[in-house]
């Protein structure tokens, strides 16, 4: 199936956004195709790098097939397999019909508008994940339209089958999930390092002779060169058996989000 992604821009009464005129095609991957749209018809031919996208033009990517387009003020959108994705020049909207993309706009470029065909949502300097039900907030915040929920950074908002609304945390450390989040570098505007675990050297570890001194010490050296002598067994100490106490419940675990892009 394929999906429709459209990107207008407006202007704001106090952020003086840059038009989106045109979005530069910086990366596509197996079959995307690059269309213009003819009344009810198209002309498509293959996609390539430093393509220029206007009004009247269209990204079309089939199966394990992505791009990125990259716009003036820096903001990035890349999608996903099997949709299409497309801006007009009127208004600064992110329209998903079906399918998926990943976007970066930064702080102060105006904001804009993501539409999907059960959400719709503000946004300002933000880093999401959105597919046709669902946002996924990584960086920044959003706020859902009509009704003002506000879906900050490690949420997302889902739109359920009955047409109730979810907004929920989820698990961040999954967030590098997807092969858009590296796809043409790190995601610009969110640090995919957070959540892995630094490891730094004070100054006397890192001196060689302090450093040889800590390995020379370690368990494993010390039970190599003095080996401990066999002890005779001892005889099996009976514990009393511990008191039941009851536990509480853990805490449900928060929703992984996957998005196939």
């Amino acid at each position: 199936m394929l999906a429709l992604a459209a990107f207008w821009p407006s202007t704001a009464p106090l952020i003086a956004a840059t038009p989106f005129t045109q979005a530069t095609v910086t990366r596509v991957q197996n079959a995307v195709s690059f269309g213009e749209l003819k009344g009810k018809g198209a002309n498509k031919r293959r996609a390539e790098i430093s393509d220029i996208i206007r009004a009247n033009n269209f990204l079309l990517t089939e199966s394990d097939s992505r791009a990125e387009l990259q716009y003036e003020d820096g903001s990035v959108v890349r999608v996903g397999q099997n949709t299409v994705f497309s801006f007009d020049a009127s208004s600064r909207t992110l329209s998903l019909d079906k399918g998926t993309f990943i976007f970066f706009i930064p702080k102060g470029a105006g904001g804009g508008t993501i539409k999907t065909q059960s959400l719709t949502a503000a946004i300002t300097g933000t880093v999401g994940k959105v597919s046709d039900n669902m946002i996924a907030i990584l960086e920044g915040e959003v706020t859902i339209l009509p009704s003002g929920d506000k879906v900050p950074a490690g949420s997302f908002a889902r739109r359920n089958r009955n047409g109730s609304l979810t907004i929920a945390p989820f698990d961040l450390a999954l967030a590098n999930d997807g092969k858009l989040m590296n796809f043409n570098g790190p995601m610009p505007g969110y640090d995919q390092t957070r959540f892995v675990r630094q490891f730094t050297l004070t100054p006397r570890q890192a001196d060689p002779l302090e450093s040889l001194e800590i390995v020379n010490s370690s368990p494993s050296t010390i039970r190599r060169l003095f080996p401990e002598r066999p002890q005779p067994p001892k005889p099996p100490r009976k514990e009393p058996p511990a008191p039941v106490v009851a536990q509480p419940a853990p805490p449900p675990p928060r929703p992984r989000i996957i998005i196939r892009d």
